[in-house]
């Protein structure tokens, strides 16, 4: 999530780093727009409260990689379920 700091110096023209639920990589989005509460990169907008906006690359990969942890850890949970049934 970009901090209020964070926001504050943002500018038109500047890289920021979408991390969309089901990705497995950020995704890289430029500013083409900024207002008080919201950041557009061509014509989406985005709230700026958004958990899926991320100022920094590293706070993108990590956001990404934790939520593909949690997924592993959900099916690997399922899949011993299934293993369970079997016997």
């Amino acid at each position: 999530m970009i901090t209020d700091e964070e926001w504050k110096k943002l500018k038109v023209g500047d890289v920021i780093w979408y991390t969309d639920q089901h990705a497995l990589t950020p995704e890289k989005l430029i500013i083409t727009k900024i207002t008080k509460n919201s950041v557009y990169c061509d014509k989406t907008r985005i709230d700026k409260e958004s958990y899926l906006l991320h100022s920094s690359l590293n706070d993108a990969t990590r956001a990404v990689n934790f939520r593909l942890e949690k997924r592993i850890e959900k099916i690997q949970h399922q899949i011993d379920k299934n293993l369970k049934q079997l016997e």
